[in-house]
């Protein structure tokens, strides 16, 4: 199914990163609001800042690609994580996943999408046949549109979740 992720995770830095490497996943391209930080804020937690530095040790390539309209919040914070960032990506259409890939130098099969959201981080890597992780959103604090999303959302993540256990 083109929006079921192929991983569930309560949180980015619950995440196994030995795991994604055994999988085959050399970069890791990462939503921003509500999968690392609160929406529409510029402070990553410090859970998601220790991840993402344990990933760049291991030798993991890492991208934010984010739909959020404001571009120069997104810049900010990939700028402070020290990766590159595609702001306003249309997710979930393919170009913003594909230029990530393309300077992080990897491959579809070798990425990993991690994001809070089914038709955008989910439905848009799996369009292009990435590992897909759908995690817990950090809070119920969102834009209006997004919540009205999640309405449809909340009957497929149970189903997963059913599965998983």
């Amino acid at each position: 199914m083109c929006l079921e992720p192929t991983l569930l995770a309560k949180a980015v830095w619950e995440i196994d990163l030995d795991d994604l490497r055994s999988r085959g996943v050399k970069g890791i391209i990462l939503d921003l609001d509500n999968t690392i930080a609160y929406w529409n804020e510029r402070e990553v937690l410090p859970q998601a800042r220790e991840w993402i530095a344990r990933a760049r040790e291991r030798g993991l390539a890492l991208y934010l690609v984010s739909n959020a309209f404001r571009g120069s919040r997104v810049r900010a914070v990939a700028g402070e994580l020290g990766i590159g960032c595609v702001r306003r990506a249309g997710k979930p259409f393919g170009a913003g996943y594909r230029r990530a890939m393309k300077e992080m130098k990897i491959s579809p099969a070798e990425t990993c999408v991690i994001g809070d959201q089914v038709f955008t981080d989910i439905l848009g890597g799996n369009r292009l046949g990435l590992t897909t992780i759908l995690v817990e959103p950090l809070a119920a604090r969102e834009s209006p549109h997004t919540r009205l999303i999640r309405l449809i959302e909340r009957p497929l993540r149970r189903r997963w979740a059913r599965r998983s256990e």
